[in-house]
């Protein structure tokens, strides 16, 4: 029996895979019509023969001897005609449907069998040397006549400027506030603006948008249209935009807060000139001068309006920041706010906001955005007020010296308080005895580094000689060796 059994299966040619050398004894299979039927699709495969008519291709892939098209490949007969141009690899004889496989697997249904694409409207993804499925012919490159046209983004892109170019403002009509937001159309409305536009075409625009000049403001897209239609109206048309922005003052302010809204404000008020309008708009943002003066966004309203109108329309805003002064003083955005209003006003609102300043100049000395108001306030050098100042700090400079904000005031008093209020100053910290403390501190050392620059004389031969002292110890510290290598630096460039 096994002798028969081997002689039905005899060793396989070269070009022929093994087949499965298995006898009745290796194992027990329960029979089941279905396994029987995967037996025979399994022998069936194994009987597949490849052509030995073609010597087996051993030659990299590659694709650059590829022909410029494929109508030109001549057409070859019988099996090699198969072969195509990637080798022999596509000889098969027989595909599935043709050993009988779906007939031998009854459990798999007909409609699952495999379509063949033979019809016009078929193409491949790629056209380059390609086969059709389940063909031997090479596909042609002619394109196909009965496909629907895709035009490229560079086509499309030139499709919809054409369009574009074609649409007249009156057929945007209605849906101007929507194509401001759009991102390409709103490139076609602002070149329209940038081109020139006639009174009554901008008046139509105008009567459109009216009512969604607010929320046009705070688009990214739209508040760039908004720019463009402030530069082309006229006075009398800026004066109406600015009369319905008045008419809702919290909306004007929640504009102003927004980052796309306080760049269009700003816009604005660059293109105001007549008195009207800048009381206008002034007198209505001076309502919301507190929340505006503290927001990163709304400073910027606010400080156009300090820096470039005249002290007669910003008295409003200046009573404000006046009577909440603390609180915006130590504020992020706030401190620049005051800064501005110092430097920019004069007369009585100046005294107020400078008075206020050395009142409160010991909080907001160590204030980690209140201590830049004082530093400003220093570096303006107005003397009474310098004076004023080391008076009210006499006797705490070394102890502000320690702290991570108060040390750079100490530092701006003894660099801008002149050579009589620094040399004050430098003697009431040698007279301390935590003075040598500062020279391993990390904050502390750059005020030593500040006295030692401004003093001169006995005073500066006193400060030497107390880091002389503690030499020793300051090599043994991070801060105080490097204070010892700038001391050293800065005498090498004096020699």
């Amino acid at each position: 029996m096994e002798q028969q059994q081997i002689s039905r299966n005899p060793s396989p040619p070269p070009s022929q895979p093994p087949g499965n050398h298995l006898n009745n004894h290796s194992f027990a299979i329960e029979y089941h019509p279905q396994t029987h039927a995967s037996d025979q699709a399994i022998e069936a495969f194994s009987r597949l023969t490849i052509s030995q008519d073609f010597p087996p291709h051993t030659q990299a892939a590659s694709f650059l001897s590829l022909p410029d098209t494929l109508d030109v490949v001549p057409s070859a007969s019988g099996e090699r005609q198969q072969q195509g141009l990637f080798g022999a690899h596509q000889n098969i004889k027989a595909g599935p449907g043709e050993m009988g496989f779906y007939s031998g697997v009854p459990f798999l249904d007909p409609p699952l069998q495999l379509k063949k694409y033979q019809g016009d409207d078929y193409c491949d993804v790629y056209d380059n040397g390609c086969y059709s499925l389940h063909s031997k012919k090479a596909l042609s490159k002619k394109p196909n006549s009965h496909f629907p046209f895709l035009p490229s983004s560079h086509q499309s892109m030139s499709i919809v400027y054409n369009n574009q170019q074609k649409m007249s403002l009156e057929k945007m009509k209605g849906r101007l506030v929507s194509l401001a937001k759009d991102p390409v159309w709103s490139c076609d409305l602002n070149l329209k603006l940038e081109q020139g536009l006639s009174k009554e075409e901008i008046d139509m625009i105008l009567l459109e948008v009216m009512d969604s000049f607010g929320y046009l403001m705070m688009n990214n897209l739209g508040s760039r249209f908004v720019r463009n239609l402030f530069m082309v109206c006229n006075e009398s048309q800026r004066t109406r935009i600015i009369m319905v922005l008045v008419h809702f003052p919290f909306n004007l302010i929640n504009i102003c807060l927004d980052p796309y809204g306080a760049r269009a404000m700003q816009s604005l008020l660059e293109m105001m000139i007549l008195p009207l309008q800048v009381s206008l708009l002034v007198s209505t943002l001076s309502l919301g001068a507190i929340p505006l003066a503290c927001d990163p966004n709304g400073q910027h309203v606010i400080q156009y309006c300090i820096k470039h109108f005249p002290v007669e329309y910003n008295k409003h805003i200046f009573n404000a920041i006046a009577n909440n002064f603390f609180r915006i003083a130590t504020d992020k955005s706030g401190c620049c706010v005051i800064q501005s209003c110092v430097e920019h006003i004069h007369g009585e609102t100046r005294d107020r906001l400078i008075s206020q300043i050395t009142a409160n100049a010991f909080e907001l000395a160590v204030c980690p955005y209140g201590n830049y108001v004082v530093q400003h306030l220093l570096g303006m050098r107005i003397p009474e007020v310098t004076t004023d100042l080391v008076k009210r700090f006499q006797g705490h400079f070394v102890s502000f010296s320690f702290n991570k904000y108060a040390s750079n005031v100490v530092e701006k008093f003894l660099s801008e308080s002149g050579e009589y209020h620094s040399a004050k100053i430098i003697v009431e910290m040698l007279k301390d005895a935590s003075t040598s403390q500062l020279l391993l501190h990390p904050y502390g050392n750059y005020v030593i580094k500040a006295a030692l620059a401004k003093s001169k004389g006995v005073v500066r031969q006193a400060l030497l000689k107390l880091i002389q002292v503690n030499a020793v110890s300051m090599q043994r510290n991070l801060y105080g060796k490097k204070l010892l290598f700038w001391i050293d630096k800065m005498e090498l460039c004096n020699a």
